[in-house]
């Protein structure tokens, strides 16, 4: 089962990847595609979660929503080829890696 999200030396992450385009009917009364995936992002980060973007061959507006929902810039990686994703993702496995505290 997975830690507690209080449980101390700990951290909780989640990888985010899409093109970015949203490709399915929302309810406009909600706000928009953009406006509603940038509250979301907002609601998983202030649980303390650690957002890792990859905006793998996004048009510009699905990069700008990725890039938003990452945890800051070090968190956001835009791969134009299956050899700079497999980098993207190594680099994000090293991280998470590095987050591990050990006594």
């Amino acid at each position: 089962a997975p830690l507690a999200y209080d449980e101390p030396d700990s951290a909780k992450a989640l990888i985010l990847m899409t093109d970015g385009s949203f490709n399915a009917t929302i309810n406009n009364s909600q706000g928009s595609s953009t406006w509603q995936a940038q509250q979301l992002c907002d609601n998983i980060k202030n649980t303390g979660v650690i957002i890792y973007s990859v905006a793998f061959q996004a048009p510009q507006s699905g990069e700008d929503v990725l890039n938003y929902c990452s945890s800051g810039p070090e968190f956001f990686f835009n791969p134009d080829n299956g050899q700079e994703l497999t980098q993207a993702y190594k680099a994000i496995a090293t991280s998470i890696s590095d987050l591990r505290l050990t006594q």
